[in-house]
């Protein structure tokens, strides 16, 4: 068999006029492709690697390893409980780690020379157009320049000289208008440059295009002496850019407007007049907020970095304002600082608060069977669950004026007592919760708890749910609360319905 490789690869190389490495690679190709097919109702990940001199070759089968949340496909994945349950098979592997597994080779006579020829004649056209696609990101950093050409099935083609390009439907910026004949631009997208008809692909709506576009026109961001740290961006009707720079000569901010705007005017023509906000980064979450939020006047602000909230308090009167149009300005600050932003007028807020409060001292007095000034005083000094009393430090307590030891261990004992005679009368229903979620997420009995007492009892309760609903049930952020309940509809069968 390996004499038949060697063999191949010879009459393929001097019947192309290539080199053999490209011949060696192309039938590696070709028994990966016909290993895959050899699979029923499987797509898994496979590589061939076939010995240069001796002609033999190996078959693996690849596996990432991810968490239990981002699991997703088992043909190509394995969760950390796979990984844990088959300890000896798999050792320690860790979340981004490999596992590879050889397994048998397909026969070569399975794979035919017209196969391997088809490949290698793809593997021409590819290098070609490979090598002008470099040419153009190493003079033009990403960006390509052309002429309109025509319109298909409202996806934009675009000439570029010698390789087309092509802008499908969603990627063009709304409400622009542009005819055959007119010079636009566009990013490439480097994760998936070729469409399947060779054309190249091609975005006016990512973020990385505004980037370039102002690497292009800010000598500071070109550079280096300005850097952009975030964009968030309602492509064709508004951006915010958050510049940041070391260099305490220059004003980052100023630097990307220029002189008379003629910096950031450019670049927002290019984008069909959609209008930029500069913001100056802050490491300090508040402040960052603050900036985003500009013009806005602050009034307030609170930071929950564990929920990834922030609560802000602004003038009724210029409330609308901060909100802006259809609530474009505080999303688009949510998206620049990656926490969610809620904001209140003045009075709402104040509403707001003292119900919340007279809320919590409610329910700690009647759950803990306490005075109200005593459940006051938890709330005064942040105490907001009861699993916050039962198990924080007993200094945390004692530091309470008022409160000695003997106060502080009582409050403990009673939080813990109510915790553990809830999870007893819920056992059940926290079972079913957690048997329902498993491929999903492994709770603590708290959440599940939580969960329960919330009304979530099983998965289908739980897939209904909002990522901002799951919020407000247990400390999450809003990214991983989404993701879970993805995964949570994908298993219930919800898009089926």
């Amino acid at each position: 068999m390996s004499k038949e490789v060697l063999l191949l690869v010879d009459v393929l190389a001097k019947e192309k006029n290539l080199d053999k490495e490209i011949v060696f690679e192309a039938l590696e190709q070709s028994l990966a492709v016909a290993t895959k097919k050899s699979f029923d109702n499987e797509f898994p990940e496979i590589d061939v690697m076939i010995d240069r001199n001796t002609g033999k070759y190996k078959t693996i089968r690849k596996w990432t390893v991810t968490t239990d949340v981002d699991f997703y496909d088992d043909d190509k994945e394995l969760s950390l409980s796979d990984i844990t349950e088959n300890k000896e098979k798999y050792g320690d592997a860790l979340v981004g780690d490999t596992i590879e597994e050889e397994i048998d080779n397909i026969d070569l006579g399975r794979v035919s020379a017209q196969t391997a020829r088809n490949m290698i004649a793809q593997r021409i056209k590819d290098a070609e157009r490979e090598q002008v696609l470099q040419e153009y990101l190493s003079r033009n950093k990403g960006i390509i320049i052309g002429k309109v050409k025509r319109f298909e099935r409202g996806n934009m083609i675009v000439d570029c000289g010698k390789i087309e390009a092509i802008v499908l439907k969603n990627q063009l910026i709304p409400r622009e208008v542009l005819k055959p004949g007119d010079q636009v631009k566009g990013y490439i997208d480097k994760r998936n440059p070729i469409t399947k008809s060779g054309r190249v692909l091609i975005s006016r709506v990512n973020n990385e295009f505004l980037a370039k576009l102002f690497e292009s026109n800010v000598p500071e961001i070109a550079s280096g002496r300005v850097e952009i740290v975030g964009i968030a961006r309602d492509p064709g009707f508004r951006a915010k850019v958050s510049v940041f720079t070391m260099d305490p000569r220059i004003d980052a901010k100023s630097a990307c407007i220029g002189f008379r705007n003629q910096r950031i005017d450019s670049i927002t023509k290019e984008l069909s007049g959609e209008k930029i906000d500069i913001i100056d980064y802050n490491a300090d979450v508040a402040q960052y907020t603050i900036n985003a939020l500009s013009p806005a006047e602050i009034s307030g602000i609170v930071v929950d970095e564990e929920k990834k909230i922030i609560e802000v308090t602004i003038e009724d009167s210029k409330l609308g304002s901060a909100i802006g149009t259809d609530g474009i300005n505080v999303k688009l600050a949510s998206k620049l600082v990656g926490m969610t932003i809620n904001l209140y007028g003045i009075l709402e807020a104040k509403t707001k608060h003292i119900d919340e409060r007279l809320q919590l001292i409610d329910k700690f007095a009647n759950m803990l069977e306490l005075d109200s000034e005593i459940g006051e005083l938890l709330v005064d000094n942040g105490f907001t669950t009861l699993e916050e009393i039962a198990y924080v430090d007993i200094k945390e307590l004692t530091n309470i004026s008022d409160f000695d030891e003997d106060i502080a261990h009582e409050l403990q004992e009673r939080a813990r007592n109510k915790l553990l005679s809830k999870m007893l009368s819920h056992k059940d229903e926290m079972d079913k919760l957690s048997s329902e979620l498993t491929s999903i997420v492994k709770f603590s009995n708290d959440i599940l708890l939580q969960l329960v007492e919330a009304g979530i009892k099983d998965i289908n309760d739980f897939a209904d749910l909002s990522g901002d609903e799951l919020m407000e049930l247990i400390t999450i952020d809003l990214d991983t609360a989404n993701k879970l309940i993805l995964k949570a509809r994908e298993v219930s069968g919800y898009f089926n319905e």
